[in-house]
């Protein structure tokens, strides 16, 4: 018995990959997702096994910082917590790698690489495999809270595991490493004798930050160690079942095939790991594995299916016909990592440990999961809007994560990763998800808690947890009306997030019945303007005193950013320059066109900067970097909407690929993708807290989309062509370009594009057909 169901185990994989073949047609949404676009030229996605939002992530890391780089031919271990697209690294924690060899000298941080061919590797959403050198085969597949491994090692191989529990990403303590009274960085494990192990890993550091997070975890195999040896630090403990230190690690020695299995010589040996993980405590991580991956059975093919299922009936609710197959696979990769973050931070039983330390449950607010990892300064540009579109009440546990979070805490956490806070970026990127949510449809959380929080951010200087600030500058924007330059290095591009955050508040406000908030938020959303230079009519930094920063070169991107030494940044301004930023005020686009000296200015200032598409440095628009996003739908607000019709399709077919490197830049937990996914839509959520789109143009026949409260919303193209001739919904004409998301009702709506190889310079050039003003 125990043989048949190590070769169902072992064909299972193989017959589930042969269905997913290039040859079979059609595909299906799920055989299109390619995990292994973006794991090169800087994309830095994974192409591990995991579930949407889940909380493990189970994949490779080719090396020490817990990355997967595609060009890279070596594994230094599979290990359990990723996150996809972002600028440094993260998590990478509990790392186990399969091995034949016996231990000789403690590993260390990182567990010496295994070699592998790219060709013996295949990864879908939920499922990856990869043969090593050392011949062991791995699979892996996952459930939310927990993953089950099959190692295949060679018939009368030993079969040995490395587990890893010090070589996490950012393991090495900053200035605070104590945040939330949690034990100092350092980590733990305990093997027993009837296969299993548990232990704690305690790490952070975000891109520098003094950002900390403690996971444990609990792992089960289905056989019984014969031998095993832990490390901590630079020693072997040779009496020692468990180890506590800066760097530990467990050995275990299953020995070799038994006698049923050797009696089968092509029969490999099987060696099946089940392990789940927790942020609350050991006994967290043993009960999440044991609820989703039970102890009857591997429980293989049961995480397999369901991994499979979730992804399928996630991704079926995005249904395109025509196209090419590359722009398919593009396409739907890009759904595939709108939808990776952010993740479960719970537990099964509803607790988690919040900002402040302490333990709390779910079942004290109105949501059923908590949530961590929110890149927000990235995802508020496209990607909330995407997910509160399709699956609102998730989105909802989200937003009210955050919410929880500045309760707990006393302010809105800055990109926060787990349940810590990381300040990177200069936005105060968190209510403009809130306020997005809220628009495209997440009402289900507390927003007159929400709203309150938000007030105390924009009027209120403060400090946070690690003494950091939610908004750093805030005194000086509400007295100058702007961030000044003599003190903040990144003051115009702070002041033009502000400025969104403003406005999304402002929004937000309004939709919740609060007038006089709402007009408060909306005035200060105008503190853009405090910036726009009468010389240049560019955005200008300028100093406390009312004075312009001196030797300001638009055009050389001078004078460079102060203490960054090669850096192409522009002094005043985060991973950009004034032409890269000035146009990042969607809230307010007919104002900045009459500041800039009109709108045949500000055309042609436009028309220059998409004269390329990936720049640093330069006067030209930058697909690698958020600010720039909606730049192309700026054209709209022009009443040339014909131009921005033009740009998206150069987007698409000049800065997206099918290969590793096929996303430009960060992903940013799905930011990235979410630009193709939106152009190939035909619309875009140009303006942050209002729900509704800016038009753009189709790239495929047909689309439908089968969005949440029994909405089904169709979009469809008739002749050739990328310009769009006229549209009509629901059979009716309709001349705007801008389109209000309560336009997309109940039971089905449909878009339909006429389209020409000629640009229609006349639709939507009018006033009435432009986007509105949003004030």
């Amino acid at each position: 018995m125990r043989l048949l169901t190590v070769l169902r185990l072992c064909v299972l994989p193989l017959t589930f990959l042969t269905l997913s073949s290039p040859a079979q047609s059609p595909f299906t949404p799920y055989d299109y997702v390619d995990p292994f676009i973006g794991t090169d030229g800087g994309g830095n996605t994974f192409p591990g096994a995991t579930l949407p939002f889940g909380m493990v992530q189970w994949s490779p890391d080719t090396n020490t910082e817990a990355w997967y780089r595609h060009g890279e031919s070596q594994i230094y271990g599979f290990s359990l917590t990723h996150i996809s697209g972002a600028g440094c690294p993260l998590y990478g924690d509990f790392a186990v790698l399969p091995t034949t060899e016996t231990l000789a000298a403690a590993p260390g941080a990182h567990l010496a690489p295994v070699a592998f061919n790219h060709r013996d590797e295949e990864a879908h959403p939920g499922y990856y495999t990869a043969k090593l050198a050392n011949g062991v085969r791995v699979e892996l597949t996952v459930t939310e809270r927990a993953g089950i491994a099959l190692f295949n090692y060679p018939q009368g191989a030993p079969m040995r595991v490395l587990v890893n529990a010090g070589g996490s990403a950012n393991s090495t303590p900053g200035k605070d490493d104590k945040p939330h009274d949690h034990d100092a960085f350092g980590n733990h494990i305990e093997i027993k004798p009837d296969g299993s192990f548990s232990g704690w890993v305690s790490a952070g550091r975000f891109c520098s930050s003094d950002s900390h997070y403690k996971l444990y975890v609990a792992g089960k195999f289905d056989r019984p160690i014969k031998s095993a040896r832990v490390w901590q630090d630079d020693s072997i403990l040779s009496d020692s079942k468990s180890a506590q230190g800066k760097h530990t690690g467990a050995w275990l020695d299953f020995g070799v095939s038994d006698e049923r299995e050797a009696a089968k010589p092509a029969t490999p040996s099987l060696l099946v790991l089940r392990v789940g993980i927790s942020f609350v405590s050991e006994a967290g991580a043993l009960a999440n594995l044991e609820r989703e991956i039970p102890g009857t059975g591997t429980g293989w093919n049961r995480a397999l299916d369901q991994a499979r299922k979730r992804w399928s009936e996630l991704l079926s609710r995005f249904t395109v016909e025509g196209g090419t197959d590359d722009q398919r696979k593009i396409f739907y990769t890009g759904v595939y990592h709108s939808f990776l973050s952010p993740n479960l931070f719970s537990d099964e039983d509803g607790q988690y440990i919040g900002f402040d330390g302490k333990l709390h449950n779910v079942s004290e607010a109105r949501q059923k999961a908590q949530y961590a990892n929110f890149s927000d300064w990235d995802i508020y540009r496209n990607t909330v809007q995407l997910q509160a579109l399709f699956d609102p009440q998730r989105e909802s546990d989200m937003m009210q994560s955050l919410v929880n979070d500045a309760v707990q805490s006393g302010w809105y956490p800055r990109w926060p990763a787990a349940n810590d806070v990381t300040y990177v970026m200069g936005g105060d990127s968190p209510v403009a998800l809130l306020a997005s949510s809220w628009a495209f449809g997440a009402r289900s959380f507390d927003a007159e808690t929400a709203l309150k929080f938000m007030i105390k951010a924009g009027t209120q200087p403060g400090k946070g947890p690690h003494n950091g600030e939610e908004r750093p500058f805030l005194a000086e924007y509400l007295k100058n009306g702007y961030s000044p330059i003599d003190k903040d290095h990144i003051a115009a591009s702070r002041t033009l997030e502000y400025a969104s955050d403003d406005f999304a508040i402002a929004q937000f406000a309004r939709n919740i019945g609060h007038d006089a908030e709402y007009k408060a938020f909306l005035k200060q959303s105008e503190n853009w303007k405090n910036l726009i230079d009468p010389e240049t009519h560019w955005i200008r930094p300028k100093a406390g005193d009312g004075t312009w920063m001196p030797d300001f070169d638009t055009e050389r991107s001078l004078p460079k950013r102060v203490g960054w030494p090669g850096t192409t940044d522009q002094e005043g301004f985060e991973e950009g320059n004034t032409w890269q930023y000035s146009f990042m005020v969607p809230f307010d686009y007919p104002a900045l066109f009459a500041a800039m000296g009109g709108e045949a200015v500000a055309e042609q200032r436009l028309d220059r900067f998409f004269t390329a598409l990936r720049c640093w440095g330069k006067p030209c628009f930058n697909i690698e970097n958020e600010p720039d996003f909606v730049t192309p739908y700026a054209y709209a607000f022009l009443g040339k909407p014909w131009k921005t019709q033009e740009v998206v399709t150069r987007i698409g077919k000049e800065t997206f690929k099918t290969t590793p490197d096929g996303i430009p830049g960060n992903d940013d937990l799905g930011a990235t993708s979410g630009v193709y996914v939106w152009n190939a839509l035909g619309f875009y959520p140009a303006v942050p807290g209002v729900g509704g789109f800016v038009m753009g143009t189709p790239m495929f026949d047909r689309t439908t989309l089968r969005l949440a409260g029994d909405r089904t919303l169709v979009v469809s193209k008739s002749g050739g062509g990328i310009y769009v001739d006229g549209a009509s919904l629901d059979g009716a004409p309709y001349k705007s370009v801008w389109l209000p998301l309560e336009k997309i009702h109940a039971g089905t709506t449909h878009l339909e594009f006429r389209m020409s190889t000629e640009p229609n310079k006349q639709r939507g050039s009018a006033a009435d057909d432009r986007p509105p003003l949003f004030r």
